[in-house]
């Protein structure tokens, strides 16, 4: 019995309508994006041609021990959803592992990925050393990938290009406050447990990490110490709130007691969105939905 509860399902009827099989048909119009992790999987269809989304999916995924386990989860997730099994113009995965670290490019070589990751990470027979080299950041991402979950990917797609979770995210923010003011910003990612804080000033990377938490304590705990050690005032600095939080959750309510301004992130207008978006968030998904602009 599969693990996968499925808890968004956003469809465009002339998507799923949609009845044609062969490679032609779709090679050069849809876009799929992935994002996967032992928690989830989540997968959108952009309309290359009209620059539109058409399709957000989301599953979560209970009690998955590894990353075998959740190779099986994955497969009968796609063997059940008809949109999966399409052929696409290009498919992109986000990887999201707490495995990965910035290396600046002066200092990469790519014959020792794997050393440097092993500064900071053990990394073990089944893991293999990838690498997102960043556009808008003068460094390379590198992150451990689960061969199986690999192998994986390339038993549905013919070509497809992985990606750890933070590389988009940091290189969309950099680009998006490229040429605004410059004012201290503090982007906050939150996932499931896990919130990924990136501080740009002047329109550099000042800090990038990922923090685990348990309870909404912890998440403002693991905040403000941040802010702290970075010597931000929490009375003047902008913080930015993105992915799954709103207004109405307890991590919204305790922070909003001790930082002053606090906003959402607004939607990449870059896009065009189907009308199955509209009871969608702006900030939600927003990694997901804005992989078709990065570059990397």
């Amino acid at each position: 019995m599969s693990n996968a509860i499925p808890i968004i399902s956003y469809i465009d009827k002339a998507l799923s309508k949609e009845t044609r099989r062969t490679r032609n048909d779709y090679y050069k119009d849809f876009q799929l994006s992935i994002r996967v992790s032992p928690d989830g999987l989540s997968f959108n269809i952009l309309d290359l041609e009209r620059n539109r989304h058409l399709a957000l999916v989301s599953y979560l995924l209970q009690e998955i021990p590894d990353f075998d386990e959740l190779v099986k989860e994955l497969n009968s997730i796609f063997n059940e959803h008809e949109l999966l099994q399409r052929y696409y113009a290009s498919t992109r995965v986000l990887l999201e592992t707490p495995k990965s670290t910035l290396v600046p490019s002066a200092l990469f070589e790519k014959s020792r990925v794997n050393d440097y990751l092993k500064f900071n990470h053990i990394i073990n027979r089944r893991e293999e050393a990838g690498y997102d080299q960043m556009n808008n950041l003068e460094a390379f991402n590198l992150y451990a990938i689960p061969i199986k979950l690999k192998e994986f990917f390339k038993t549905k797609f013919a070509r497809f290009k992985m990606l750890h979770y933070l590389s988009p995210l940091i290189d969309l923010l950099l680009l998006l406050t490229k040429n605004q003011p410059a004012t201290d910003k503090v982007y906050v990612n939150v996932r499931n447990n896990v919130f990924d804080l990136i501080y740009i000033d002047k329109g550099k990377l000042i800090f990038a990490n990922s923090f685990s938490y348990r309870t909404p304590e912890d998440f403002a705990y693991f905040l403000l110490y941040s802010m702290e050690q970075l010597q931000l005032n929490p009375e003047e600095v902008q913080l930015i709130l993105l992915g799954e939080i709103d207004k109405s959750s307890k991590l919204y309510e305790i922070i909003y007691r001790y930082i002053r301004h606090i906003n959402f992130i607004r939607r990449n207008e870059f896009f065009k969105y189907s009308y199955v978006f509209d009871e969608l968030p702006d900030w939600h998904f927003y990694n997901l939905l804005n992989l078709a602009q990065c570059e990397l």
